[in-house]
């Protein structure tokens, strides 16, 4: 199925004034529940740019005199990937980046199909949650560990998110300014019978405050 690269389940509670459309994903592609960062932002620049896509999913944008260009959002966001003092996460992806749907069909000129994976192609701006809650599977989760209830949440490999628990030695201060927030809930997806579960293992329910 087209939805497996997600990191989130349906499950979540969110204001939009709590969302962040402003920024495109720098990367062809990207899972929803994946935790970002800012890598640029220069407002001098224009908030929608044309150009003329060089990755193998979009069409030639030159035919004899013709010139078709694409838009792209200049304002990137990245992947966190790391745990280090310093780190500061935007939110969490809303939704997947994808250029192709589970048949091959290149999403730039399928539209409706986009909306029904609830994606956006590359260069496009992508919803980011900075608070909020919501049910993260076990591909947004560190090697797919559960972590402890009230574990904070610290952005780790890949944009993925692990637990930490605020230990005597570390100081409650330190983990708090550099987590995206604690685990609040946690579970084990099982497959029933011949029903295979695409997101089987564990999953934890994330209260997102970054």
């Amino acid at each position: 199925m087209a939805n497996e690269i997600t990191r989130l389940l349906p499950f979540r509670q969110y204001d939009e004034n709590d969302v962040v459309n402003f920024y495109s994903f720098d990367g062809e592609t990207g899972q929803a529940g994946s935790v970002v960062k800012v890598k640029t932002a220069n407002l001098t620049d224009e908030p929608v740019q044309y150009v003329q896509r060089g990755d193998a999913n979009s069409f030639q944008t030159t035919l004899g005199k013709g010139l078709s260009m694409y838009p792209e959002v200049p304002y990137k966001v990245e992947k966190a990937t790391d745990t280090g003092v310093g780190i500061k996460p935007l939110g969490i992806l809303l939704r997947d980046i994808r250029n192709k749907d589970e048949n091959g069909e290149n999403l730039l000129y399928y539209p409706e199909k986009k909306e029904e994976l609830q994606c956006v192609v590359s260069g496009e701006a992508v919803p980011v949650a900075t608070r909020g809650l919501f049910t993260i599977n076990t591909k947004g989760l560190t090697n797919g560990k559960v972590p402890a209830i009230n574990d904070f949440a610290m952005p780790s490999l890949d944009g993925t998110i692990t637990g930490v628990t605020p230990t005597a030695g570390r100081g409650h201060h330190v983990d708090h300014a550099h987590s995206v927030g604690t685990f609040i809930a946690t579970g084990l997806r099982e497959s029933q019978g011949s029903t295979t579960d695409a997101f089987a293992g564990a999953y934890a329910i994330l209260k997102l405050r970054c």
